[in-house]
């Protein structure tokens, strides 16, 4: 949407949101994203937005849309780009007698698949799938995290479509999946309750489905890891690669070609002593991101070391940024306005050789021309909250792929909508974007549906409270206690006696 983080400073002080939370000011902090939802007064010592002081503000360059021939591969099949892979078949229980029946096709665009148990409960759920890249094959795949045999074995059939096109077009999403509900009350007949679920940019697109009126009603929805923050998370992609190079001193905007090899090596040398540990300038970097993430947190600087060793937030940038190369016009980030929580890292403020502070020699990008819209031309569609049923949102801490200050801006936006006591968020200690289990995912789909169908709020965690997300037992309530993948960066939570 459009520069919506000054919209945050009157919020912050008008909803009390960050109750417990103080900083050296007194006034009350969220926790994060600092950057723009930072309490009135947080900046003192530094120029307001846009002052004379910063630098001049450079407009993104404009880039052509374009449509593209896709593919679309057989539903038939799961894809693999060798050949055709395991048939869809229905499920069957231990005595390999079959508990569903299965439908597929292609519908408007999109190749889709559908499974109904044989004891159908009349309830269905649309799985939305995530970022694809920008590949010319479209296809549908099941559930992840064996949730295709969660809702079946509990009687919900489900449905899911590889959209009318890749890329991060959410709009093709959005349409698709309105489609394929229409489809399944034809080709099965109208459910009673209809659920979302999915994940990353599927979040986005459930999100956008959420506060549209075409024609399809839902009933629940259940984001994982999701793009709750609209555009911003491209904002996040900018704000990370130029604070780095202002950092470092190097200069590297516009982003060239190659970026990734030529001048990220050099970013990276400038922040780290000879032994390869940070150094003063990249422990600020490091807690500058933290901050812009989504506030200190447990495990935030392990998940700084991870994603810098996986270099995807310096790529991302560089080639077919956020898969918006023919979607958009041109870049949809911006940092125009933007007030760096440099005061939250260092005393009074980080300061140059010179004088000069962050704010003022960072270099200052404005969106291209009609990229940043809003309402129903907009390229990246604006999420408001304002949904009118009950959201129940689950997200890696550590996620800098999508980062858990996502979930902050949705609940920064639901409390300024007034639809809060319709949103639980939950937090799983784990820095690996959509890295949950199984039973976390079909824990949080069943939450929901207690919830919409009994009236029962689940539990969940406050996300814009600076205090509680940087307690060291956040997270606990929702994470599994395994020690795999990125699970093992973070401190085992504590035992409870049976």
């Amino acid at each position: 949407m459009s520069l919506r983080r000054n919209r945050f400073l009157h919020l912050a002080a008008a909803t009390c949101l960050g109750a417990g939370a103080v900083v050296a000011t007194g006034t009350t902090a969220l926790a994060g994203p600092p950057g723009s939802v930072q309490p009135p007064g947080g900046a003192g010592g530094h120029p307001p937005p846009g002052s004379e002081e910063w630098q001049p503000v450079q407009q993104s360059p404009s880039e052509p849309l374009y449509d593209v021939d896709w593919t679309i591969a057989d539903p038939r099949y799961d894809y693999s780009p060798s050949g055709p892979g395991a048939e869809f078949v229905p499920l069957t229980d231990e005595a390999g007698a079959s508990i569903s029946r299965v439908l597929y096709g292609v519908h408007q665009g999109a190749a889709y698949r559908i499974e109904v148990p044989l004891d159908w409960n009349g309830d269905v759920v649309f799985w939305e799938h995530g970022y694809r890249g920008t590949g010319t094959t479209l296809y549908v795949s099941d559930p992840s995290y064996d949730l295709r045999r969660t809702y079946v074995e509990s009687g919900y059939a489900w449905a899911a479509s590889s959209y009318s096109a890749n890329r991060y077009d959410i709009e093709a999403g959005v349409r698709s999946t309105e489609a394929l509900a229409k489809l399944f009350d034809r080709l099965v007949g109208r459910a009673d309750q209809r659920y979302l679920q999915g994940v990353s940019m599927g979040g986005h697109v459930i999100g956008v489905l959420l506060e549209r009126n075409r024609g399809v009603q839902w009933d629940g929805a259940a984001p994982m890891c999701g793009v709750l923050g609209d555009v911003e998370l491209y904002d996040f992609f900018l704000d990370y690669n130029l604070l780095a190079q202002t950092l470092a001193e190097v200069d590297a905007y516009p982003f060239p070609a190659d970026y990734l090899t030529e001048d990220v090596p050099d970013i990276k040398a400038a922040l780290r002593t000879p032994e390869g540990t940070l150094n003063e300038r990249g422990e600020v970097f490091r807690d500058l991101v933290t901050e812009i993430s989504g506030g200190p947190r447990p495990g935030d600087d392990a998940a700084f070391g991870f994603w810098e060793q996986q270099n995807f937030v310096y790529g991302v940038v560089a080639t077919e940024p956020g898969g918006l190369d023919g979607v958009a016009p041109g870049a949809v980030w911006t940092n125009a306005d933007t007030d760096y929580p440099d005061e939250l890292v260092v005393p009074g403020g980080f300061v140059f050789p010179d004088g000069a502070s962050l704010d003022e020699r960072v270099e200052r990008v404005a969106p291209a021309h009609q990229a940043r819209r809003t309402g129903p031309s907009a390229s990246v569609p604006d999420i408001t909250a304002s949904s009118d049923v009950p959201v129940l949102s689950v997200h890696t801490l550590g996620d800098y792929y999508v980062p858990f200050s996502m979930e902050q801006y949705y609940a920064a936006e639901a409390a300024e909508q007034g639809t809060s006591d319709l949103l639980v968020q939950r937090a799983v200690r784990a820095a690996g974007h959509c890295e949950f289990t199984p039973e976390e995912a079909e824990a949080q789909f069943l939450d929901l549906v207690q919830w919409v169908e009994e009236g029962e709020r689940p539990a969940g965690q406050p996300v814009l409270d600076r205090e509680v997300v940087a307690s060291p037992d956040y997270g606990c309530a929702f994470t599994t206690p395994v020690r795999t993948g990125t699970r093992a960066l973070y401190p085992a939570c504590p035992t409870t006696g049976g």
